[in-house]
């Protein structure tokens, strides 16, 4: 070393493996986020899947959206809870890159939650498994509340 400032680095002879620490999965789904500083949403926009991992996700945005910023992002999941309920995965993370409409968060927090509709009453006799409490979806595709976390709580009664 000539200089005090260098330093040798050894480079791979041949390129390895993704260094990530997650798998990534290509999917197609639609995604809505919105932006927000202090709990409060300043942007809102949709876009598309590209890939998703449990510690990343990365999508195509209308526009680029800066690092560091905090978005909140739901994905309609393409699969049914119970048969019957669709869900939502929502996650928090912080944008890490953005070149073009493409953009990659690291995600911080993530939950499934049921979608919102419409209940009704049903009878006893309307009933087919899928109420709570005398409260049916409006065409099956919820229970319970209009937004209701699916992860194990103490209360039973928290949806």
């Amino acid at each position: 070393m000539d200089r005090p400032s260098e330093r040798r680095v050894r480079l791979p002879k041949e390129p390895g493996p993704d260094r990530r620490a997650s798998v990534r999965f290509p999917l197609t789904l639609d995604v809505r986020y919105s932006v927000s500083h202090r709990r409060a949403p300043l942007e809102t926009g949709s876009g598309q899947i590209i890939d998703l991992s449990s510690s990343g996700l990365r999508f195509a945005a209308q526009r680029p959206l800066d690092p560091g910023l905090k978005l909140d992002v739901a994905i309609t999941w393409p699969v049914l809870l119970d048969e019957h309920v669709q869900l939502q995965l929502v996650v928090t993370g912080v944008v890490v890159w953005s070149s073009g409409t493409e953009t990659a968060l690291r995600i911080q927090r993530h939950d499934f939650r049921t979608r919102r509709v419409g209940l009704k009453a049903a009878s006893p006799q309307e009933s087919d498994g899928l109420s709570v409490a005398g409260i049916k979806a409006v065409n099956g595709d919820a229970v319970g509340s209009s937004e209701c976390s699916t992860r194990p709580t103490e209360s039973s009664s928290s949806c």
